[in-house]
């Protein structure tokens, strides 16, 4: 009996309201963040959040504590919930992954003041077009990537801060406006190959806003801040996290039979994998977070801001996309260039840097999907190479640094890839 009320309190939940049990969810972090730390900690960590420059890296862990990045991660979600269900939005698979990677970089980067202002440029740009702002809403908050030019502009020397808050809530105001557009254009170049297209899309603006900054004069000082020391928080967290998605995919009724096979393979005509399995791929986002704990056991990684944001945006991005099994060889990839990175410079192979770009690299599964395991092992080590060393041209205002270099892989690759294909075809 209890199993069937279970059931049905879930398809209600999901199939008439979908937004309300992820925004429980989101409670429940700020819930979690009271545990370790106090009202007063959690208070001061918040004005520290709200008021740091926030270009890349600067890890909410380490400046705020973990109590105050935790409420942060937490409002970011809510906030985010109640902008899609507030527009109307219909549900799909990329909703998973945008919340995915709202409160992942809200670990590192994005808050409630440096948001509000992308979002009201998206929302101008749809009045200026005539379409609802719910055609525009994914990405407007994926473009929250740019976040940093925002906050930024208050910190630089020679700017008086009051004019640097103005300044920085334009230049947000102008990259919403833009954004869309330029991300529809931008998706040409990599053929959706690369799931994070806002990111490829928010690094090539930020490289163009950057060459105007030092143009005028204006350097921002470069931050490379990790935390260390929350292991046993964190893993209880993605723990808590992989265990209530694939809860609630077990327990809701698609009408639909789903194997496991399914679930790891993901073999759709598309990526959007919730309108194929609805809730039961959420099942795949909980497989893809145990994975990513087994992942930073076997590397005995430390989870910094930065790792805890790149594993939420891999579980979220479980419903659209990435699917563990097509996910191992760009992974291996990456590990085969951070090898040769660690015969060539004698560098960990777990440092920090390195270890978030190897998460943040399965951006490109569905390479690896679509032509081969081969291919997906030449993108991964062609990845960990560009996104390790691409920071340092826009300046860090761009957090969606790996997929800046995921679109940049794919682009290359694409080409390369279907001149061997017509080969294989006409032999």
């Amino acid at each position: 009996m209890t199993g069937t009320v279970n059931r049905i309190f879930i398809q209600e939940q999901f199939l008439k309201k979908p937004y309300r049990v992820h925004a429980l969810l989101f409670l429940l972090y700020i819930a979690y963040a009271f545990v370790w730390a106090s009202p007063r900690e959690i208070l001061d960590g918040m004005v520290i959040i709200l008021t740091a420059p926030n270009t890349l890296v600067t890890d909410y862990v380490y400046i705020a504590g973990l109590g105050a990045t935790l409420v942060n991660v937490g409002i970011m979600g809510l906030l985010a919930i109640w902008v899609l269900a507030g527009t109307r939005h219909r549900p799909f698979g990329l909703d998973m992954g945008v919340l995915g990677l709202v409160t992942g970089f809200a670990f590192f980067g994005k808050n409630p003041l440096n948001m509000l202002p992308i979002l009201v440029g998206a929302y101008i740009y749809s009045r200026v077009v005539r379409r609802p702002f719910e055609e525009n809403v994914v990405p407007a908050l994926l473009g929250n990537a740019l976040a940093p030019a925002v906050s930024a502009l208050a910190h630089v020397y020679s700017i008086p801060t009051s004019l640097g808050i103005a300044l920085g809530a334009l230049v947000g105001i102008f990259i919403g406006f833009t954004i869309s557009p330029l991300a529809a254009w931008m998706r040409r170049a990599h053929e959706g190959y690369n799931l994070y297209n806002i990111g490829f899309t928010a690094g090539i603006f930020a490289l163009s806003l950057m060459a105007l900054y030092r143009n005028l004069g204006i350097e921002f000082e470069p931050r490379a801040l990790w935390s260390s020391g929350n292991n046993t928080a964190m893993m209880i967290y993605l723990a808590f996290i992989s265990i209530y998605f694939t809860a609630i995919g077990l327990l809701a009724n698609t009408e639909k039979k789903v194997t496991l096979k399914d679930l790891l393979l993901l073999k759709t005509e598309d990526f959007d994998y919730f309108k194929w399995y609805r809730e039961k791929s959420y099942i795949a986002m909980g497989i893809l977070g145990f994975a990513c704990l087994a992942f930073m056991f076997v590397m005995r990684a430390e989870y910094t801001g930065l790792a805890i944001g790149a594993i939420l945006s891999i579980i979220g991005f479980g419903a659209f996309g990435k699917s563990l099994l097509h996910a191992i060889p760009i992974v291996a990839g990456t590990l085969l260039a951070d090898f040769a990175n660690f015969l060539s410079f004698g560098e960990d192979m777990n440092s920090h840097g390195n270890l978030v770009a190897i998460l943040f690299s399965t951006c490109l599964t569905p390479l690896s999907k679509t032509f081969g395991w081969k291919w997906g092992v030449v993108a991964g080590f062609m990845h960990l190479s560009l996104a390790t060393n691409i920071g340092i041209f826009h300046g860090g205002m761009n957090l969606y640094n790996n997929g800046l270099a995921g679109g940049l892989v794919a682009m290359m690759l694409l080409p390369i890839i279907r001149v061997f294909k017509r080969k294989e075809e006409t032999a």
